[in-house]
């Protein structure tokens, strides 16, 4: 068995789905009912996906912001790039699944792609999960109320990253 088996499965497109609804979901709530872009999932899967970066943010306040998340863990920007190429797949993996599971739901318009998370909380059956599934969550819910105070220029400036 591979050292990182748990982690492993841990990351796959309906986990990614559950936790991109709860980012749009606090998105929406602190960006005045805005649905993030597609770019904000691809950058949220390198972060939630990475051990280091989830166990920071997913304890911080929501008022904290990405700026001192990163300022408190350098390693959270470093190796993000790579992450997030890493990472996109699965993310555009569950961004699908959210969509046919009736969770997400893509909005058109200019430029890219938006996902609005349906409903005011998940299913009961998906509602909840075990061992780093909450702490997924939290980790996706502050992102989602810190990118909504960014413009994704300024988080690929903070976060040195290109899309």
């Amino acid at each position: 068995m591979r050292s990182d088996h748990e982690e492993v499965l841990l990351r796959n497109p309906a986990l990614g789905a559950c936790a991109f609804w709860h980012l749009s979901r606090m998105f929406s709530e602190y960006g005045f009912g805005r649905a993030p872009e597609l770019p904000y999932f691809l950058i949220a899967a390198g972060m939630i996906f990475h051990g280091g970066t989830m166990e920071k943010v997913r304890r911080m306040q929501f008022d904290s912001g990405i700026l001192k998340a990163v300022s408190d863990r350098p390693d959270i920007v470093a190796g993000l790039q790579r992450r997030m190429e890493d990472y996109s797949l699965l993310a555009l993996e569950a961004l699908q699944v959210g969509s046919a599971a009736g969770i997400l739901q893509r909005e058109g318009g200019e430029g890219f792609p938006s996902f609005r998370a349906i409903g005011t909380d998940l299913p009961k059956p998906i509602r909840y999960g075990e061992g780093s599934v909450p702490d997924i969550f939290n980790c996706a819910k502050r992102l989602g109320a810190w990118f909504a105070a960014e413009k994704i220029n300024m988080l690929q400036k903070q976060l040195n990253i290109e899309l």
